[in-house]
């Protein structure tokens, strides 16, 4: 009888062990608080991307620091006065800068009176470049309507001489900051010293 009971034993099964004999759920377990702290990095990364795409992308960085609120104050009475009554159409856009911009020398600011009009419906952005080289030698932040900028430095000193210069001038929807278009001056720039 005690033959009986010996035989009929069968080994208890192995409850939550695989083939391996290793713990199934602490397994489990370890998977599931993985990807918890993966989630929890992504989240941390994604804020911090919020963060500096904010900082440097926003569109208050984006304007220029140096603009003046107004036109260009070498305009007499009329022409403001007709800048402000002509009807720029869907897509168009007018500039203004000075034709000739002096230096003292290659280090120096010059007056340059880069305008954005009142009637133009686009924020500007303006970049010089040297005719000879294609480098650019200045670019401004972005310049709403009805404002400019009136002195520029260049982005390294220019030997004295005189230099043919485009001035672009990138037209910037101020909802998107996408560009619209553009139209381009060509301008001399006179280094004195």
């Amino acid at each position: 009888m005690s033959d009986n009971k010996v035989k009929n034993k069968q080994p208890a099964p192995h409850v939550g062990r695989n083939a391996q004999g290793a713990d199934t759920q602490s397994k489990s377990h370890t998977g599931k608080t993985i990807a918890i702290v993966v989630i929890a990095v992504l989240i941390v990364v994604g804020i911090i991307a919020g963060i500096v795409y904010a900082l440097f992308f926003s569109k208050d960085n984006f304007y220029d620091s140096n603009s003046i609120v107004g036109q260009a104050p070498y305009k007499t009475q009329e022409e403001i006065q007709a800048e402000l009554d002509r009807k720029i159409e869907e897509g168009m856009f007018n500039i203004s800068i000075a034709s000739v911009i002096e230096f003292q020398d290659g280090s120096s600011s010059g007056t340059a009176y880069i305008e954005n009009v009142p009637g133009n419906q686009y924020v500007m952005q303006v970049d010089i470049k040297l005719d000879e080289t294609g480098e650019t030698i200045y670019e401004s932040g972005g310049l709403k309507p009805d404002s400019y900028i009136k002195d520029i430095a260049l982005t390294r000193d220019l030997d004295a001489g005189t230099y043919q210069a485009t001035a672009t001038f990138h037209a910037i929807d101020p909802e998107t900051l996408e560009e619209q278009g553009q139209a381009a001056a060509k301008i001399t720039l006179n280094v004195l010293n």
